[in-house]
């Protein structure tokens, strides 16, 4: 690209490219790691390189492994800026009250040490530093009680965002090998989003089988088909849930697949209610919301079953699992307005009618009404004392 340029650009060329390598230090560029920075950087172009080697524009975040410096995006910055020359002051104002901060965040900008970023700009570089001070201090938090609510929250919203927030997940660019090479250990990305993720917001499985007084939850096997089936050729029995009723070869196949070992995250438990030897219903349950904090509850009991108190006995296990085993702060039960018996069972479960929609949920050929129940971590523990 400069071959046959003037020794202006030549110079300001090598002039980047040493200043690059004493930022950086020398490490090897690989293929995957040049595939990157050609995906999210591109080619500096002559102008920008005396702008970068007059300190008027960062670094390149990356020298490809032929040596060419490959950008980020600044455009939008410097047109806001109102041209290179005007983009020192355009960024110290967005630390107003703070000159000596302000001047650091500008060295670090021209450094090129924001690489970390999906977009370079000031905003994201405050947005940042403001999220990983949170999910630093929310991590201490839930190291030291991992119930605590607050942090819980201020996890999610850090690493995940919300309404109007942006979180480190879409702030942090992926990254390369070839940074945690250059910056000795983990990448921004890894430390922030990857191992917290890991460490705070993947549910892990419980010990398997859950038995209570009269029932065993465990997972599906192909031997629960012929009850399954009993129970889906029972039009009452498919009324409020979202499939109709099926026969024995469709219950079976889907049985096939319940009874393979989950693959992939653990984002729901979905249990067989076994009573004295056989299959008397499900309770299920899904992890939701940002950080996993919340889940949805589900359940359902054969025809030859109810009326025994059979899943409630199994829903209270599934409950206690939700608040004891996984943590969460939340959870909640959608169901149809016209299922007396859910709604009855939730509240016997100390759940509370929180939402009535109307004809929100189409169901079976009609718009139906619909309720949320849910029930808090505090409230769970006040009915056990």
């Amino acid at each position: 690209m400069f071959d046959r340029v003037g020794d202006d650009a030549l110079s300001a060329l090598q002039t980047v490219q040493d200043r690059f390598r004493e930022v950086n230090g020398e490490h090897p560029m690989s293929e995957a790691d040049d595939a990157y920075a050609r995906e999210h950087f591109t080619p500096a172009t002559p102008e920008q390189l005396a702008d970068i080697a007059a300190g008027r524009l960062p670094l390149p975040g990356y020298l490809l492994s032929d040596g060419t410096p490959m950008v980020a995006d600044v455009s939008e910055s410097i047109e806001s800026a109102g041209g290179v020359e005007h983009l020192h002051d355009w960024f110290l104002a967005f630390w107003p009250d703070d000159p000596e901060t302000a001047e650091s965040e500008w060295a670090a900008f021209l450094s090129g040490q924001y690489v970390c970023l999906a977009k370079l700009n000031p905003i994201s570089i405050r947005r940042k530093n403001r999220m990983v001070e949170q999910a630093q201090s929310a991590v201490d938090a839930l190291r030291a009680d991992p119930r605590d609510e607050i942090a819980q929250g201020a996890l999610a919203e850090a690493v995940d965002g919300g309404l109007a927030v942006t979180g480190l997940d879409e702030i942090l660019a992926p990254m390369t090998g070839y940074d945690r090479l250059r910056f000795g250990g983990p990448t921004s990305r890894d430390l922030w989003v990857d191992a917290v993720r890991a460490e705070f917001h993947d549910p892990q499985p419980p010990a398997l089988p859950i038995r209570t007084e009269r029932l065993t939850l465990r997972r599906t096997t192909l031997d629960d088909a012929p009850a399954m089936a009993r129970a889906w050729a029972d039009p009452d029995f498919a009324r409020f849930l979202l499939q109709p009723p099926q026969n024995t070869a469709e219950v079976t196949f889907a049985t096939l697949g319940r009874s393979k070992p989950p693959e992939g995250p653990h984002r729901f438990l979905a249990l067989v209610i076994e009573h004295e030897g056989e299959a008397v219903g499900d309770v299920i349950l899904f992890f939701q919301g940002a950080g996993h904090t919340s889940a949805e509850i589900g359940w359902t009991v054969h025809p030859t079953a109810a009326g025994k108190g059979l899943a409630t006995e199994a829903a209270r296990a599934m409950l206690a699992l939700a608040f004891e085993h996984y943590g969460v702060r939340r959870v909640v039960a959608n169901l149809d307005a016209a299922n007396d018996r859910s709604a009855a069972l939730a509240e016997r479960l100390g759940m509370r009618r929180e939402v009535h929609r109307l004809a929100d949920f189409w169901s079976k050929g009609r718009w139906t009404d619909s309720y949320e129940y849910a029930l808090l971590r505090s409230e769970w523990e006040a009915q056990q004392r």
